[in-house]
């Protein structure tokens, strides 16, 4: 039997104590609950399933509240996470009060300050909340709404919230969203506003300054395959729910399920997410009579160990090619390096500032990938380009300006790009409608990226270099650990979306027990 090395031996017995002793320990549950509402007000007085039960009495909200949280109160979980309940405090209230009365514990609601006019929409507004195990878990910082930009899709149903474990104090950010379902009679209009929703999303999860680690879940209205969710993907968010069973299903159609329900976690999130699925058997939706189910969705659980926590490294290489699909940071030396920043969040367009970097053994290291590009294939040997928040840049007439909306704003100003290297190693990136150009310059002696058609280039201007995203590269002097000191326990790190465990003496390591390069 071959022998292990000692370095490995130590890492299982990490690997062992870890599983022996959970660490912090926290279980977070989502559901869209189809429309929980306080009010008895709202002229829903027809159905006689507990989905539509009769809100003009308080019996038929008992029921459908009793139906909720005697399903999902067998989890205990420190937070539950919901998708349509009414725009009001009483709606949470309600919840939290019954589930602390069947589990023994205090559940709180997070306040939200929403309202709404029932006066103005008889039907009323839902939104999307959280209720929490106070004895566990509080609450840090403002609820937020991150619809961020498109103020008018669901500020309501996308929603965060930093919290806290109480028995470590470390801390993550949630967000619960509900992006617009396939109910309109123009298909392409749902999947745009789906579109308009996760980048919306994205921008509006900046705003999670407390702590890195981000975990975004909610009623998402589609597949994987659609473009709002790729937005995720390409901005650094894996999917934790297939990434363990490819074949789940949350929602079903007659007898067909799909997986439109979803867990999203950032890459320091997702090294301390240990289990994510659906549960069939709470509502009998999937399993039993859709007719007595509570929601026609089924909930799902995410459970994470908090003493995880790993620091995110982004390291980007001078790229001597552009490939569709992979990230890339546009680079050009103005007063040192400068990496164009994307167009401001709160903007529909400007000209790029620069940032400064710096470059070590040939790599650019980051601590995230917000400065990044993706090029998209758009046929014909041409590209798209598309930022972190998966906007579309793009160049028209004679402006100098970047712009950015979605892909049909993209298609509508007919601006694709060719991508061409130089022999100096930079690249021409050229709006094949306009041929106007990508360069670099300064103005007033600040560093920027704009659009010009000039034949040659003047002092001070340049066309950038790219950096390709290396996710292979462990960056030197990238630590968990004050620079002045070593770590007194083992700990866990990313660098470059590779879990590594560093050891007291400093020594890191790959899982697998091969040592890794500081």
């Amino acid at each position: 039997m071959k022998s292990f090395s000692r370095p490995l031996m130590l890492v299982l017995a990490l690997l062992q104590v870890c599983h022996m002793r959970a660490g912090d320990v926290v279980t977070v549950c989502g559901q869209n609950v189809q429309n929980f509402f306080y009010s008895l007000d709202r002229g829903r007085t027809t159905g006689n399933s507990v989905t539509k039960s009769n809100y003009n009495t308080e019996e038929g909200r008992s029921i459908k509240m009793n139906a909720i949280t005697d399903a999902l109160s067998i989890y205990e979980a420190d937070i539950y996470a919901f998708n349509e309940v009414e725009c009001c405090a009483e709606s949470l209230e309600l919840l939290a009060q019954s589930m602390s009365l069947k589990t023994g514990k205090s559940y709180q609601p997070v306040a939200d300050g929403l309202s709404y006019d029932l006066s103005v929409n008889p039907d009323g507004l839902i939104k999307s909340g959280f209720i929490y195990n106070a004895a566990k878990i509080e609450p840090v910082g403002d609820n937020l709404s991150t619809a961020v930009g498109y103020t008018h899709i669901y500020p309501a149903q996308m929603r965060m919230q930093t919290f806290r474990s109480k028995a470590s104090g470390e801390c993550f950010t949630l967000s619960m969203n509900h992006f617009k379902a396939s109910t309109s009679d123009d298909p392409t209009y749902d999947v745009a506003q789906r579109e308009y929703n996760s980048i919306a999303l994205l921008k509006g999860l900046d705003q999670a300054t407390l702590d890195p680690d981000i975990l975004v879940m909610g009623d998402l209205n589609t597949g994987m395959s659609e473009l709002s969710l790729n937005n995720l993907v390409n901005a650094g968010y894996e999917e934790q729910i297939l990434k363990r069973d490819p074949y789940a299903a949350s929602y079903w159609y007659y007898n067909d399920g799909s997986l439109i329900d979803h867990v999203f976690a950032n890459s320091t999130m997702a090294a301390q997410v240990t289990d994510a699925h659906i549960e069939y058997v709470a509502n009998p939706h999937s399993t039993g009579s859709k007719y007595t189910a509570y929601s026609d969705h089924d909930p799902y659980l995410v459970m994470l160990n908090l003493e995880a926590q790993p620091v995110p490294t982004y390291s980007y290489k001078k790229a001597t090619t552009c490939t569709a699909g992979v990230h890339y940071l546009i680079v050009a030396p103005i007063q040192g390096l400068q990496v164009a920043n994307p167009v401001g969040i709160s903007n529909s367009y400007e000209y790029q500032a620069g940032a400064a970097v710096t470059e070590a053994n040939g790599y650019i290291t980051m601590p995230d990938a917000k400065k990044a590009y993706i090029f998209e294939d758009a046929g014909n040997g041409n590209y798209y380009l598309k930022d972190y928040y998966g906007r579309y840049n793009y160049q028209k007439g004679t402006y100098y300006s970047t712009n950015v909306g979605t892909k049909s704003y993209v298609d509508e100003a007919n601006c694709t790009f060719s991508v061409t290297m130089q022999g100096d190693g930079t690249f021409k990136i050229l709006n094949t409608a306009t041929n106007y150009y990508y360069l670099a310059s300064l103005y007033n002696d600040a560093p920027q990226f704009t659009w010009r058609n000039w034949n040659n280039l003047g002092a001070n201007q340049y066309l950038p270099w790219l950096y390709q995203y290396d996710p292979d590269y462990s960056p030197t002097g990238i630590s968990t650990i004050n620079a002045n000191a070593l770590p007194t326990a083992t700990r866990k790190m990313m660098s470059n979306g590779q879990l590594l465990i560093v050891m007291p003496d400093g020594k890191r390591y790959t899982l697998q027990g091969i040592a890794v390069e500081k």
